[in-house]
């Protein structure tokens, strides 16, 4: 119990340290660009329909690949210090104890993934405020961009920088599309945390950034030349890419990973690394963790 308590309190203490880093600041000011660059176009569009916007975009943020690009490198970023050991970790291990430590490390993997899902899903409605409008379904403006996206961003002189499929209105409701698009992100984004905190502790932070910078590039290559030069089947080894809900299989047709496999892989993923990341770092010897 007591162990629970401050594995808690380093994490609230390390939440704290993530708001005053600087790569915080410029994860911010790179989600806030590329949501401005996303969602603004659609008050332009409203305006000329003169037709409110739903706050249902947040589904389609990573329908465009360069997105998923953006989003992963945010996620290297977000944790390229983790289990960084200073002078001041050394004093929470005196104090604490390893386990504690590194249990409220990992639940700070958990709440960072979680907040920086949130702040995505806040943006997505703040760049629609002045023309916002809540309908309980996607809305006659989101159906249009499904139907003649081209027409519209001609007609209106806009340049649209997602895509809006008409599969995913037909399969999900709009909260249903929220929730399962914010697990994914969130879980991707955890999974990757997880993956950099096992490498840094039992190899090294060069290492953990190689094998993140892999994992992001079969993401990529997946969505282009994978299917073609070697098959789809690749697609079951790329956790980042499933990131973008649209790309799972929710026919469970085989076409490619259903969505019970994905979320079995990342929170298998994230639970397994986890428990080798707690035994590992209390064996090592901390000055050789995450050179």
């Amino acid at each position: 119990m007591r162990s629970g308590k401050t594995a808690l309190t380093c994490a609230k203490i390390s939440l704290l340290q993530l708001f005053s880093n600087p790569n915080c600041i410029l994860i911010l000011a790179v989600m806030t660009i590329f949501s401005f660059y996303i969602y603004s176009p659609m008050c332009r569009i409203s305006q000329f329909y003169q037709i409110s916007v739903p706050p249902w975009l947040f589904p389609f943020y990573l329908s465009w690949y360069q997105m998923l690009l953006v989003h992963c490198g945010l996620c290297l970023l977000l944790f390229a210090d983790t289990v960084e050991i200073d002078s001041y970790t050394n004093l929470m291990l005196v104090r604490i104890g390893r386990v504690p430590y590194i249990l409220g490390y990992q639940l700070y993997i958990l709440a960072a993934s979680f907040l920086y899902t949130v702040v995505q899903v806040l943006l997505s409605v703040l760049f629609i405020l002045p023309v916002i409008g809540f309908d309980a379904d996607w809305g006659v403006l989101i159906r249009t961009l499904a139907d003649s996206a081209g027409q519209v961003a001609a007609q209106t002189n806009s340049t649209l920088s997602f895509v809006v499929s008409n599969e995913i209105l037909s399969r999900f409701t709009p909260l249903e599309a929220m929730l399962v698009n914010f697990l994914c992100i969130w879980l991707s984004t955890a999974f990757v945390g997880f993956v950099i905190c096992f490498f840094r502790i039992f190899i090294s932070k060069a290492a953990a950034v190689i094998v993140v910078g892999v994992l992001i590039c079969l993401s990529l290559f997946v969505r282009f030349l994978g299917g073609m030069l070697i098959g789809t089947w690749l697609q079951y080894f790329s956790p980042l890419t499933w990131s973008n809900f649209a790309y799972l299989d929710w026919y469970y047709s085989g076409a490619a990973p259903s969505p019970a496999y994905a979320f079995t892989v990342w929170i298998g993923g994230i639970v397994l690394l986890g428990a080798a990341s707690v035994i590992g770092f209390c064996k090592r010897d901390v000055r050789q963790t995450g050179r």
